[in-house]
């Protein structure tokens, strides 16, 4: 048994055993293999370990014949892509980030160094002497739809949204979703048809936007709007609606903070500056304010309070605009809650005075001749410029439409528009002004200086007036 066990192991050790013969032949095979698979630099470094893989180098370079070709820059395709991608609105880049990740990458690139301001209006064809606004809400989602797909270019972080009261009142319509009438009376049918469900301005655009985006809507007697080729008209009766949309820009250049103040706040005398930044969005206790675009309605008591506690931090060095409004809406796109027309809403804009320059005009009573108004809006044209991205906001009394120029009409946003033709330009028709001069340049604001423009409540608050701010960013 033994004998039989010993003959086995004997045939298996056998079979295992591998002579020293074969045990090179493997190696060298081995080092065949990967010598095939390594470019021609690393195959002449690998031939000086020794005359072994000097000889397999030698074979190596002896059987390999390859046509090579190569670009300079050698990521032409990416260059080419990215070269496409600035060239597509921001909806076909988000499209195209879902191609693969060398696309997201690009995509992602190319938003974060995209910044542009972009208006539009409701109804798009205000010029024509027949516009009609229809209240259905999928003409205004068609509208909206074809502008955002064709035209929007940077992804917005806020929307400043002015209606006007026939528009806010009325809202959109939309059909209900139950289900088609069957073949029954017509009265049935007719009572399931009527069934439709109101959209107010918010409601009917929060679909558009992105989640990021905020949204502040005013409704007033009559609005400013600009049209996607910067066309600027001032409404005053009919329905329609204006969209500012700001972009998402680095804080140094321009920090955007919207905030809304519920109209039962009440204003404390020993409110310290942090607190005051606090209401008013939120802004770092480090970072000035540089401008401030108020919306009140007559309902809010603590509208004066506000303004005299900003003017008791900032009694110079700020630019505040605004006006009395009928209705507020602000949407932050994270609380829940049901958002009151009433409360004070507005705008905080920050940001270093090299990139940010901020100039405002104040037409008073007076200037009621269209050469008055250009004369003053004169003021504002030295600080544009070609390089410069800008945006405009206007604040008018209701009183100073056409009726005050004898019947003329666009009187002060025509002025505007010819001396700024690519700024845009936005505003509203309120019960009350808010606004002063501040034509002084930041960086050579002298302590003098300061002292002389200290401004008081009375100096802010206007009647049968017309405010200009004109805001401007060095990139």
């Amino acid at each position: 048994m033994d004998k039989q066990n010993e003959e086995k192991d004997g045939k298996i050790e056998s079979l295992t055993s591998i002579s020293s013969k074969d045990l090179l032949t493997t190696i060298y095979d081995i080092n065949r293999a990967i010598f095939r698979h390594l470019p021609i630099r690393s195959v002449d470094s690998s031939s000086l370990v020794c005359q072994s893989w000097a000889h397999i180098a030698r074979l190596t370079k002896a059987h390999r014949h390859t046509i090579h070709t190569l670009t300079y820059p050698s990521n032409l395709s990416s260059s080419r892509t990215t070269s496409i991608f600035r060239h597509l609105p921001i909806r076909s880049v988000d499209s195209s980030s879902l191609v693969c990740q060398s696309w997201a990458h690009i995509a992602r690139l190319t938003k974060a160094h995209r910044h542009t301001i972009h208006t539009l209006t409701y109804p798009s064809n205000l010029s024509s002497s027949r516009t009609t606004c229809s209240y259905y809400v999928s003409d205004f989602n068609t509208v909206i739809s074809s502008y955002i797909n064709d035209n929007l270019w940077s992804l917005p972080s806020l929307a400043l949204v002015v209606v006007t009261n026939v528009l806010d009142r009325k809202g959109f319509i939309s059909p209900s979703n139950s289900p088609p009438p069957t073949k029954t009376s017509k009265r049935s049918r007719s009572q399931t048809t009527a069934t439709q469900t109101e959209l107010n301005i918010p409601q009917a655009l929060i679909r558009h936007f992105n989640k990021s985006c905020k949204i502040l809507q005013v409704a007033s007697n009559g609005i400013v709007v600009s049209n996607d080729e910067n066309q600027s008209y001032e409404i005053e009766s009919d329905s329609a609606m204006g969209i500012l949309l700001f972009p998402k820009l680095p804080s140094n250049v321009l920090g955007i903070y919207p905030f809304e103040i519920p109209y039962t706040t009440k204003i404390s005398a020993d409110m310290s500056r942090s607190d005051m930044h606090h209401l008013f969005g939120c802004v770092p206790d480090d970072i000035p304010i540089r401008c401030i675009i108020f919306f009140f309605t007559q309902r809010q008591s603590h509208s004066v309070d506000c303004i005299k506690k900003l003017l008791e931090y900032y009694p110079s060095n700020v630019a505040i605009i605004g006006g009395f409004v009928n209705k507020i809406r602000y949407n932050d796109r994270q609380s829940q809650f049901k958002p009151s027309l009433y409360n004070t809403s507005g705008i905080v804009l920050t940001g270093d005075p090299n990139h940010l320059n901020i100039k405002q005009i104040l037409l008073e009573s007076h200037i009621d001749t269209r050469e008055g108004v250009k004369d003053k809006l004169k003021q504002l044209k030295s600080i544009e410029s070609n390089r410069c991205l800008s945006f405009a906001i206007q604040v008018s009394c209701v009183a100073r439409g056409s009726d005050f120029y004898n019947g003329e009409k666009n009187v002060e946003c025509t002025e505007f528009r010819n001396l700024f033709p690519k700024t845009p330009l936005i505003g509203i028709f309120g019960n009350g002004e808010l606004g002063h001069d501040h034509l002084l340049n930041d960086n050579q604001i002298s302590t003098q200086e300061q002292i002389n423009t200290k401004k008081n409540i009375t100096d802010i608050i206007h009647a049968y007036s017309t405010v200009f701010s004109l805001i401007t960013l060095r990139m």
